[in-house]
């Protein structure tokens, strides 16, 4: 017998389709909003109501905006001829955070993933050779994240665009600061030998 409320259930099927959400944690997420004083939880699914109105891809480099255009794509100070190509909008988020970067996005929408039946074609890898053309771009960074998946994306769109008069760089990555070398994977540790700084 099935104790589950159809409505709790319907809660629980919707968030389980989201990526990276398995039945367990949409359970957590249906429950903890259950225990919500009443007024919070609405005011949660009005923000979300809202979001999903009012949010949406900036035409130029696809980050969410909830203007046409978003504010990195409309300022006239940035530097255009750079380009910093990432999986999600929330990767520029953290990178436009460190106020060390003044140069544009391109947002891919994820990454390659075979067995998720990603390829290519779901990825705005397009809409990217498009803006080096037309903006005249002479660096492409790439700031995939450094997992296999991030690196074959970025193997990938490298290929399509190696001929093109740019540099192309990708972000160091290797060991994080204040981290304990015995605690860092074998991946970790192979690209921060291959990323060592020569000091002077």
């Amino acid at each position: 017998m099935n104790l589950v409320p159809d409505s709790i259930q319907q809660v629980i099927s919707e968030i389980s389709r989201l990526p990276g959400y398995g039945e367990k944690t949409a359970q957590r997420l249906a429950v903890n909003l259950l225990k919500m004083p009443k007024g919070e939880a609405v005011d949660l699914v009005r923000h979300l109501a809202l979001m999903l109105d009012k949010v949406h891809l900036c035409r130029e480099c696809g980050i969410f905006t909830e203007k046409e255009i978003c504010d990195v794509c409309s300022d006239e100070s940035r530097d255009r001829s750079v380009i910093c190509v990432v999986e999600e909008s929330f990767d520029a988020f953290m990178i436009e955070n460190t106020d060390k970067y003044n140069g544009l996005y391109h947002v891919l929408g994820g990454r390659l993933s075979p067995l998720e039946g990603i390829g290519p074609e779901k990825l705005n890898i397009k809409s990217l050779i498009d803006r080096i053309k037309k903006l005249n771009v002479k660096e492409i960074i790439f700031a995939t994240n450094p997992t296999v998946e991030g690196e074959a994306t970025a193997n990938y769109i490298h290929n399509l665009i190696k001929n093109y008069p740019i540099t192309i760089s990708r972000l160091a990555y290797g060991l994080p600061f204040g981290g304990i070398l015995e605690n860092a994977d074998d991946f970790t540790l192979a690209k921060a030998l291959e990323n060592k700084q020569i000091l002077k």
